[in-house]
């Protein structure tokens, strides 16, 4: 390889752009989801069956496309200079979106930042650009948690929250694969928890019976909905936690362990006529400083 490889190499090519988004743009393919490392021993196989399943429905269906359209058809018919037409294979290629931290903050409704290249004239070099969706703050009110927030949205997010008929219904009805938002999955789990819990409007027994029949179709087990929108880290960590309190359930205590060999000990001296105090082990430790015998004169 040439030593000054630098001087061919025009330093618009040499823009890190090219190779790798930014250092504040979340790399996808390490959050990219893998079905089979559900598969094994570890904590990851011991995960619910439920929490697998919904994470393996997350990758295995594409999300809605935001940044393209993509075309019905499985061929085209395209116009070539002879005349002749000539048939041609559509391919729908999705466009490769970055998800920046600042999206998990948030609701974008699926936007994230688009990196291509742009010509400032016809006949100019082609420049490295990033297309980044445009946020604002926007307060939004949820009837089901009844407290009103201010979080940063798009125009898409509020277009889909009027085709969805309210904030709720969007949390509800919209999958994970398509908020794109750690936020609207703690939102959505909030929510569903609080209806298999029925804990909404608590000083309003009229309201919330009202809003169960509203969203009945949306109560699922508590045990799922607390599992719902976690990330793979948050999961471990619960599972973890889970059986942490299992194993400390499960123990007994060594004090309880003492008085049963003691009663079972007593017992046998019972049952044998003895009236003397049994003199094993378990007594030595409960009396460590026996005051010796006087000797007979």
């Amino acid at each position: 390889m040439c030593a000054s490889w630098k001087k061919l190499v025009p330093h618009w090519a040499r823009s890190p752009v090219y190779y790798r988004p930014p250092p504040w743009v979340r790399n996808w393919e390490a959050h990219h989801i893998k079905p089979w490392k559900f598969v094994g021993p570890g904590v990851v196989s011991r995960l619910p069956k439920h929490y697998i399943k919904r994470k393996i429905e997350l990758i295995s269906e594409e999300p809605r496309p935001v940044h393209w359209e993509p075309i019905n058809k499985k061929y085209s018919v395209r116009d070539v200079t002879t005349g002749l037409a000539e048939r041609v294979q559509i391919q729908n290629i999705a466009i490769p979106v970055f998800y920046p931290e600042q999206a998990d903050q948030g609701l974008w409704g699926g936007e994230g930042i688009v990196q291509g290249y742009y010509r400032k004239k016809l006949r100019r070099r082609s420049s490295p650009k990033l297309w980044k969706p445009k946020v604002f703050n926007f307060f939004l009110y949820s009837e089901i948690l009844d407290r009103w927030m201010e979080i940063a949205i798009t125009q898409r997010t509020l277009d889909l929250i009027d085709e969805a008929l309210g904030f709720d219904n969007y949390i509800l009805k919209t999958h994970e694969r398509d908020l794109k938002s750690q936020l609207g999955n703690k939102l959505k789990r909030e929510m569903l928890l609080a209806l298999v819990r029925k804990s909404l409007h608590p000083s309003n027994p009229k309201k919330r019976e009202e809003l169960l029949e509203k969203y009945k179709e949306f109560i699922i087990p508590e045990e799922e909905a607390e599992w719902v929108g976690l990330t793979i880290k948050e999961a471990i960590i619960k599972q973890l936690n889970i059986e942490k309190i299992q194993e400390l359930k499960n123990k007994t205590p060594l004090q309880d362990i003492f008085v049963d060999e003691l009663v079972k000990e007593l017992q046998e001296k019972n049952e044998a006529g003895s009236s003397e105090l049994p003199g094993g082990s378990i007594f030595e430790k409960f009396m460590p400083f026996k005051t010796p015998e006087k000797p007979s004169t």
